[in-house]
Formats: structure tokens, sequence, C-alpha cells
């Protein structure tokens, strides 16, 4: 029989109760961190291709779209970094790419695409809507033009995403608005504006208090999952590049497949 103090009891009571609490948290963090990069025995309601800053990379941007094709994909969304320097010939290049791939292909612009077409102005003019709500199967994806990186988000647009956000599923941008700080630092959006900086909290705050079930980026070349600890169940994805020689990985886009529950499933692909 072992006895002890009051005191002694308690501490020993306390400290099982914090080894408990890590061990469940760990556990629970090592559960649901990748969680989505497995593909579960579930009926599919529909697959999407997510590809990402191609920088006129028209070869593997081709490959790419036919790629689409041999999974049987009919939508694909590009994230943005079409183009290398956003130039009227580059941006009516990748919009004849779309078009004769004879896929559903929706975009939203990256920094880059701003570079030399006037701003956001050649982007408009050459691929259409840089923001909005598109319907894919049932599904709402909420398209967000952050590719400014000194001005941000225009109050028009913010007020459409305030207005929108509530009927989201997934949230599609350029610079993510999620950081793993060991890997990363501060590298996407309100990396080089502290003003810019604040829209991205807002925006993160208005995504984790809706039911956004993940977004997903670009910009950083590199293909990774992060859990958001700011609420459980959702995830950010860093989409990775298309693009053949600035490359921290092989080309490579996503497939996301949703399945008829509202799970879903993000797989890596190297073309």
């Amino acid at each position: 029989v072992i006895s002890c103090g009051s005191a002694g009891c308690l501490f020993i009571l306390f400290a099982f109760l914090i080894i408990l609490f890590f061990a469940n948290n760990i556990k629970d963090r090592i559960v649901t961190r990748n969680s989505h990069l497995q593909p579960q025995s579930k009926a599919i309601l529909t697959k999407i291709m997510l590809i990402s800053d191609s920088e006129s990379d028209w070869e593997y941007l081709e490959k790419s779209l036919n790629e689409a094709k041999t999974y049987n994909i009919n939508n694909v969304i590009h994230l943005g970094d079409i183009t290398q320097l956003g130039t009227p010939d580059d941006l009516s290049k990748a919009k004849a790419i779309f078009e004769e791939s004879e896929l559903n292909v929706y975009s939203v612009p990256g920094d880059r695409d701003l570079w030399k077409s006037k701003g956001i102005e050649g982007y408009l003019g050459g691929l259409g809507s840089n923001y909005g709500m598109i319907n894919i199967d049932g599904l709402n994806f909420l398209l967000i033009d952050n590719s400014d990186e000194y001005e941000g988000i225009n109050d028009v647009q913010w007020q459409y995403i305030v207005q929108n956000i509530s009927n989201a599923d997934f949230v599609i941008l350029h610079n993510p608005i999620y950081f793993d700080l060991s890997l990363f630092g501060g590298k996407g959006m309100g990396e080089y504006s502290v003003e810019v900086k604040g829209q991205r909290e807002r925006l993160l705050s208005l995504v984790r208090e809706s039911n956004v079930k993940a977004v997903f980026g670009g910009d950083r070349h590199l293909f990774g999952e992060f859990a958001d600890e700011g609420r459980k169940g959702l995830f950010h994805y860093v989409i990775g590049s298309t693009n053949s020689s600035r490359n921290l990985q092989s080309p490579n886009f996503s497939i996301l497949t949703i399945y008829t529950d509202g799970d879903y499933y993000v797989e890596n692909v190297v073309i």
C-alpha cells in the first residue's frame, strides 16, 4: 500500500493531468496534421486540378492540363504567377493555352502577373475576373485576389469577401495567409507591407469564423500542408510550381478530391 500526504497526492494528481493533457494534444496533432494527404475509400463527388506558379513555362503548363484529361478532370484552378512578368503577350499566350485545353480553367493573379501588365488591368483584359465565387458540382470556391504585395486588397473586394465567405467551402488565393514560421518565416501575404499584414490577419480571422474547410495558396514553389492552430479542422495548403527551372521541387500540381460526405483528399503529383 502506497500512502502520501494530501499535498503530495495533489501534486501527483496535478502532474498526471498535465502529462495526460500534453499526450492528448500531441496525439491530436499527429492524427490531424496530415489527415487529408491520404486517400479514403469513399464515394467521390468531384476532382479538381490545382496548379500554380507556371511563370511562362508553357511546356509544363500544357503538360499539366493534358494530365488533367488522364485523370478525367474537367475543372482546373490556377493559383497565380501564370506568367513570369505579366506582359500582354504572355497573358494572351496563357489564355490561348487555357482555351485550347477545352477544360474549365479558372485563375487568380499572382504578383508576377502584375509586373508589366499595368497592374490588374492587364490581367483583367487578358484573363478576365480576378476574384469571385465559382461553383463546381455544388461546392463553392471563393477566389481571392491578394496578388498586390504592397497595396493589398481594395475596399470593393473586401466587401465582396465579407458578404460571401459564409457561403464558401474552400478559399483560393495566391499569397498564403497562414505561415509555418519554422520553415518559411513570414513569406506570404503581408511580407512587404505592415498594412497588408493587417489585411492578412483580418482575412485569416474571417476564414476561421466561417465554415471554410481549407485554404489553398501558391507562391512558395514548395507543396505543403499546414493545420491551422487557431481552428481545429481548418487546413492550409501551398500548391507547388509547374515551372521546370525556378523550382524547389520537380514540377508538380495537386489534385483535390472531394467526397460525397464533404471530406477531401489532396494529392501532390509530379509531372
